[in-house]
């Protein structure tokens, strides 16, 4: 194999490993009649559900076909370098459309803040990382008072608009590493991570005082709506035996129904008082 060859199969492999995400590599094995013979490994007898898609397979096959013969004119060495591009290509394009995707499908179509769905996920994730390395993590639960209110006054298209308008209170209030999504209806949650619940509440009167003192429009009228708030923090589980993101959720919504029952628009810290309180706000 000329040195020409060699050196564009080198490239070739490298390219395909990190396209791949597989570790190929040129042996150089003799035949029994000492003639040389280069061939890509691991084994090309590439199972239908590996990695590899067809274009790779095919690539994969045709690198140890060439690049034996090849010399510097042999334009099939061009060819599988130029295809290798757009594979690359293609795949720089996937990688890039799945992760606009993932971003979607996490976002609340409404309010542009993330969903239910990815909130649970973080607050998992933030947890496990809590026990791991011992810092805390906590959770804030909001709900807009009398909501019901400015949909039968103003129609469900304010509601939405006050919604909206909300979760940019949200997008202000919070730190660049807390994750505000919008948890229901008129619900929403604030992950928290590296705080302790008790100074978590810095955070929440932040967002109940702009909220109390914002005027929303909504259409040629304008309107304030206050909010109640519920915090808990893995802090208050030192001690318990198995916890959950279920478990905190329900703390800080337990919580939340206090600052409901005693009057609204104001914070409340869980304790263990409320364990055995209604959840109907």
């Amino acid at each position: 194999m000329s040195s020409f060859a060699e050196d564009a199969a080198g490239r070739i492999v490298r390219s395909l490993s990190a396209l791949l995400h597989k570790e190929l590599s040129l042996v150089d094995p003799a035949s029994e009649d000492g003639a040389r013979s280069f061939v890509l490994t691991p084994t090309l007898a590439v199972r239908d559900d590996d990695a590899f898609n067809t274009s790779g397979r095919d690539l994969v096959r045709e690198v140890a076909s060439v690049v034996r013969f090849a010399g510097e004119r042999d334009g099939r060495v061009r060819e599988l370098e130029r295809r290798l591009a757009e594979m690359e290509s293609d795949n720089l394009d996937l990688v890039m459309k799945n992760r606009t995707l993932a971003e979607i499908s996490a976002r609340d179509s409404l309010t542009g803040l993330y969903n239910r769905w990815y909130v649970m996920e973080k607050i998992d994730s933030e947890m496990n990382r809590s026990l791991r390395n011992g810092c805390p993590v906590s959770v804030l639960m909001l709900d807009i008072d009398h909501f019901k209110r400015v949909n039968d006054a103003f129609g469900h298209a304010a509601g939405d608009g006050v919604l909206r308008a909300v979760a940019q209170v949200l997008r202000d209030s919070c730190r660049v590493y807390d994750v505000p999504g919008r948890y229901g209806g008129e619900e929403f949650c604030v992950v928290l991570p590296e705080t302790k619940a008790g100074n978590t509440t810095v955070v929440a009167e932040r967002i109940r005082e702009r909220m109390e003192s914002s005027s929303f429009n909504v259409g040629s009228d304008s309107v304030v709506v206050t909010a109640s708030i519920g915090i808990a923090g893995i802090d208050s589980m030192e001690g318990e035996g198995i916890v959950s993101p279920s478990i905190l959720i329900d703390r800080a919504d337990r919580a939340l129904y206090s600052a409901k029952h005693r009057g609204r628009n104001r914070v409340e810290l869980w304790d263990a008082a409320m364990q055995g309180a209604a959840m109907a706000h």
